[in-house]
């Protein structure tokens, strides 16, 4: 007996089935245009490279085409990977087992949920992402001839560039994310709409994240509108 596969499952194609996804989608047209409406003019394009990250992956390639042997070993270790990745996806495709090609480090909280192992397409995005990510970031580091300084921003920038593309980040290769979805109806994408237009209308036009509950506290309520006098201290507080 087949396992069934672990993962979402699509809903039935029907009419009743999509009607709350339409709904959810003109709901998101009606923010977006709302919003837009009151802050269209408001935006202002952001400075290109305020931080001089690119002069710094500049002088990274620069001297990275100086080693052209180094540069075609990196890319045959790469394409090494993935002919060994999809000879392990080929096998369990089959029923056999197979070891993983690339596995996430013991402090990844991002591929917790059992699908990324247990089904095998999110296995592969997943193993697929892995090794791509760690190829590159051994690529840049190991770029003879920068100094500390430049050496440090790549290898930062560089970092915060495969973490932005994790498929955790991406609705279609999150198992979390689209099981969520299909329970709540789109709701949560509404939800999701709502934080980033209320984060843009805080910022006037700028990401402003929120990173707190910003109603937590009401003055009267649970902060205070007066002075008063410490009735109790220690090493820590007041």
């Amino acid at each position: 007996m087949s396992k069934k596969p672990s993962g979402p499952t699509p809903a039935e194609n029907t009419p009743e089935s999509a009607n709350p996804y339409i709904e959810i989608a003109e709901r998101s047209q009606r923010l977006i245009n709302d919003w837009l409406t009151r802050h269209g003019n408001e935006i202002q394009a952001p400075d290109v490279d305020p931080l001089n990250v690119g002069e710094a992956f500049l002088e990274m390639t620069r001297h990275m085409m100086t080693n052209p042997q180094k540069m075609m070993e990196s890319g045959l270790s790469l394409w090494q990977g993935y002919m060994e990745l999809w000879q392990s996806a080929a096998r369990r495709l089959m029923g056999a087992e197979a070891e993983p090609v690339a596995e996430p480090a013991r402090d990844d909280r991002r591929f917790r949920d059992e699908a990324w192992t247990e089904n095998q397409v999110f296995d592969f995005i997943k193993q697929s992402y892995l090794l791509t990510a760690k190829w590159l970031e051994s690529t840049v580091h190991d770029v003879e001839g920068l100094d500390r300084k430049t050496q440090h921003k790549v290898d930062f920038y560089t970092k915060q560039f495969v973490n932005a593309l994790s498929p955790t980040n991406f609705l279609m290769t999150n198992p979390e994310a689209l099981r969520a979805t299909v329970e709540s109806k789109g709701e949560n994408l509404v939800n999701g709409l709502n934080n980033l237009l209320e984060d843009l209308e805080r910022g006037d036009g700028k990401l402003a994240i929120r990173m707190t509950d910003m109603e937590a506290f009401e003055i009267g309520k649970n902060v205070a509108t007066a002075k008063g006098k410490v009735v109790y201290r220690n090493d820590l507080i007041e």
